[in-house]
């Protein structure tokens, strides 16, 4: 596990909620805390879709960019929110790089003017081997370096 915070939290959000940067991440769950709580479950709901969006091979689980504009919404105001928790994943297709892994986990907590970010991954099977979470890691990294993305890793 990779745990680090982010060093320029309004950049950050900016990059988060208005900008596209995660949007290819899938959505696994998020917390709002507001005026009232807000808890979002990022499973896709089959049923409200047709037969023929359901053969164009929709992801079990909805990607950033579908949820965004939602969440945006729910905290968008005069009031900074206290606190925010984003779940994502990788999409499935990418996880054919990192051996013996079911889902590669980028947690996302906003609590206090201050981001912190966890990496984490689900095993396929047991298995005392840890490359695929340092691989897992070293993408994290690498994505927020590429997105000019400054942290300070925690030790």
């Amino acid at each position: 596990m990779l745990a680090f915070t982010v060093n320029d939290t309004k950049t950050f959000m900016n990059l988060l909620l208005k900008g596209d940067t995660f949007d290819t991440f899938h959505f696994r769950q998020g917390e709002l805390t507001t005026f009232a709580s807000f808890v979002i479950e990022g499973k896709r709901n089959m049923d409200f879709y047709g037969t023929e969006e359901v053969e164009q091979g929709l992801s079990r689980y909805v990607l950033w960019e579908e949820m965004r504009p939602f969440v945006f919404q729910a905290i968008k105001g005069n009031k900074l929110p206290k606190t925010i928790k984003i779940v994502f994943s990788l999409p499935d297709e990418k996880l054919e790089h990192l051996p013996n892994t079911s889902a590669a986990f980028l947690n996302i907590l906003f609590k206090e003017n201050t981001v912190l970010c966890t990496t984490a991954i689900s095993q396929a099977s047991f298995s005392l081997d840890k490359s695929s979470e340092k691989l897992w890691e070293e993408y994290v990294l690498k994505f927020f370096k590429k997105n000019s993305i400054g942290i300070q890793i925690s030790e």
